[in-house]
């Protein structure tokens, strides 16, 4: 089934124009098929393409039903190559992350960060897997804006060898994905002098986006 984001989401018929249109061309969707249709808020329904044309088509939403998170998951990813990062994004838009936040850690490369683009590929990835929501992708100043953000989770964790092997987080949890050089040790001081939990993936390192998904999908199928 094909994927639909309309973020003003409503019942009746819809006017899909512009990208999303040409999307519906490209897949060769046909009059009289089912698609998703998705607000990116938890909103959805499963709607009936009535028109197809040029430059605009027709999409007809019976009913609109409200997703539920059972779990609250956010990711703080300091910065790496913005091609990685995308992809990061891209696999926790399909694990229904709600929050992707990025920063930069001590030791991070300096990269540009194309926060739009980031967003975009959050967009595809929601309607390829048929999520509902939409994580919110926000860029963050200094890890001290990241620790303060933390602050609203009832779990906070970061990922680091020798941490403990638990896996009982609560349901709403984040958690810290270091660079490829690791956190240096006044990071680990602020963690730990925050109530940051080390956590331990297992004896392979990881690359900083492999460690993301890898604790996210985690975090999600406990």
């Amino acid at each position: 089934m094909h994927g639909i984001f309309i973020p003003q989401l409503k019942t009746g018929e819809i006017i899909v124009e512009g990208e999303e249109n040409h999307h519906l061309k490209v897949k060769r969707i046909r009059e009289g098929e089912k698609v998703f249709l998705t607000d990116g808020k938890g909103g959805f329904c499963i709607g009936e393409v009535r028109k197809l044309g040029k430059k605009r088509s027709t999409v007809f939403c019976p009913k609109i039903k409200q997703g539920k998170r059972e779990k609250q998951l956010s990711v703080f990813l300091s910065i790496i190559e913005q091609s990685r990062l995308e992809w990061a994004v891209e696999k926790l838009t399909e694990i229904s992350t709600c929050c992707i936040y990025i920063f930069p850690a001590k030791r991070s490369k300096p990269h540009r960060i194309r926060l739009e683009r980031l967003v975009n590929k959050a967009v595809q990835a929601l309607k390829q897997s048929l999520n509902p929501f939409l994580p919110q992708i926000i860029a963050l100043s200094d890890l001290s804006s990241a620790l303060e953000e933390a602050g609203k989770f009832q779990g906070k964790f970061y990922l680091q060898k020798g941490g403990e092997k638990t896996r009982n987080f609560p349901a709403s949890s984040a958690f810290f994905v270091g660079p490829e050089g690791g956190w240096a040790e006044e990071e680990i001081f602020l963690f730990e002098k925050n109530g940051i939990r080390a956590v331990d993936l297992g004896n392979t390192v990881l690359r900083a986006e492999t460690a993301a998904i890898a604790i996210a999908s985690l975090f999600m199928l406990i």
